[in-house]
């Protein structure tokens, strides 16, 4: 077993909230904070895990020998929470700490363990009309009838993306969360197109083109 230290501990269980309760992620990053190389060993997932659950319940990465533990979730700190969420159920679970006084990881604990909530990420999706479906198909269809005839194609294929940096106010997803017990299946729609700047590039069989900057 890997003798961890207690900053090795601390960031792992740092790292694993930080990233949505990953522990792939956490490994990840634990791997790349601490220089260890990729065939040296990380803690596990359960390391991780148990780790996480001293945390929450002593306030340590350590199991609390003997004695009684006391626990934040009580029956009046469980009903301040779900007052919380019921009235702002878009705020995340570090701001519900700050403002009820309550560490992180007890607010997480409640609304996981006792309010069997999860925080369910909002779905942006653009407005498709009927005939957007049918161009999609011709679209492969054609494609594919271009490689069949030519296999040196796909060699000489440009697979570009963008990233859209909106200059008026614009739902962030990576940072919007809905805390409930069920999937309120939220659906943001917004037009196609809106004032922003795009950054464009793509990659190819024979490099990176790009970035380019396109302000209209």
């Amino acid at each position: 077993m890997e003798p961890w230290t207690g900053a090795q501990r601390a960031f792992a269980v740092k790292a694993f909230y930080k990233n949505g309760e990953s522990f792939v992620i956490a490994q990840r990053e634990f791997r790349r904070e601490f220089g260890i190389h990729r065939n040296r060993a990380v803690p596990s997932a359960h390391a991780i895990k148990t780790w996480v659950r001293n945390f929450e319940v002593t306030g340590s990465t350590l199991k609390k020998k003997g004695g009684s533990v006391k626990t934040v979730r009580t029956p009046e700190n469980i009903a301040v929470v779900r007052q919380a969420i019921e009235r702002s159920p878009h705020r995340s679970a570090p701001r519900h700490s700050v403002s009820l006084g309550l560490s992180e990881a007890s607010v997480r604990q409640i609304l996981h363990k006792d309010l069997h909530s999860y925080p369910y990420k909002i779905e942006v999706t653009y407005t498709l009309h009927e005939r957007d479906y049918v161009n999609r198909i011709n679209f492969c269809q054609t494609l594919l009838h271009l490689i069949n005839q030519n296999q040196e194609l796909v060699s000489n294929l440009l697979m570009s993306d963008e990233a859209h940096f909106h200059l008026a106010g614009f739902v962030n997803k990576p940072n919007f969360r809905y805390w409930s017990a069920t999937n309120p299946i939220g659906i943001y729609e917004r037009p196609l197109h809106s004032s922003k700047v795009t950054v464009w590039w793509a990659i190819c069989s024979f490099g990176i083109i790009g970035p380019y900057f396109f302000e209209d």
